[in-house]
């Protein structure tokens, strides 16, 4: 079985667990940037592809104000990103189905460069605050994080010993 195809049977624990764990890498905060990229937007953008009847929009935006609130920034902004993000994600699974893994990565990362532009975009405008370009240079790292999450998953229900915790 392909990883892609795998990974449409995924529990929903397991998908907790990642969105969980994306989360706690969110605290990994310095002055106001997260650092490297939004891993609570990469976790909700991959589940998007993979398990796009778990992932509603209406977690897509809990999930935003609740890292409004964690992060001190304006609320609403995370999760109007993310509601866009996960949409524009769903939209896109019923092709990215047929693709490698690799291929929906750059599809994911893509849509999230999009989400840091229009990010950067509405400081720029609304805000007059100029945003760094760092923040979007880092979702590059989102392709490798991608692979990287869909290949440990992958081989986790492939083992005895997580594979019956890990898929159905």
């Amino acid at each position: 079985m392909r990883v892609e195809q795998w990974l449409g049977t995924v529990r929903a624990r397991v998908v907790w667990l990642t969105l969980i764990c994306a989360w706690l890498l969110s605290f990994f905060v310095t002055n106001r940037t997260t650092v490297w990229l939004d891993w609570v937007a990469l976790a909700l953008v991959f589940w998007a592809v993979y398990q796009p009847t778990r992932i509603s929009l209406l977690l897509a935006f809990v999930v935003g104000i609740l890292m409004d609130v964690q992060q001190g920034s304006i609320l609403g902004e995370h999760a109007l990103l993310y509601v866009w993000a996960v949409h524009a994600m769903r939209l896109l699974a019923s092709r990215l189905q047929f693709s490698s893994v690799f291929v929906q990565s750059l599809y994911g990362v893509g849509v999230l460069m999009a989400m840091q532009l229009a990010r950067a975009f509405g400081h720029f405008i609304f805000l007059n605050q100029p945003v760094g370009i760092t923040g979007v240079v880092w979702n590059l790292l989102g392709v490798i994080a991608w692979l990287l999450l869909a290949t440990l998953l992958h081989r986790g229900a492939r083992s005895n010993a997580v594979g019956s915790w890990v898929s159905r």
